[in-house]
């Protein structure tokens, strides 16, 4: 679990990993081009529109983890406080 979440934290990884997934994303709508599909305007506003999400996920993520991180952490003082005040 300490390991995806230190991957989850490192954002350098994350935007390199979303990179290269929307390298992939990118050839595959080449190759989808060349292979004679024929795109509409709305494909290709559906496809800035994923690839801008993908990397809005990676560019939030560890934030996100940090805020949940945090919460459990005060979560686990909160019972640790109530444990106590049980016991007196």
């Amino acid at each position: 679990m300490k390991k995806i979440i230190k991957f989850l934290l490192n954002k350098r990884l994350l935007l390199i990993l979303t990179s290269i997934l929307a390298i992939i994303y990118s050839l595959a709508f080449v190759i989808a081009y060349f292979d004679g599909f024929i795109f509409y305007w709305g494909d290709y506003l559906w496809f800035a529109f994923s690839i801008a999400l993908i990397f809005v996920v990676a560019n939030f993520t560890p934030s996100v983890v940090l805020f949940l991180k945090e919460i459990h952490q005060n979560n686990l003082l909160d019972i640790k406080k109530q444990e106590s005040k049980e016991v007196k």
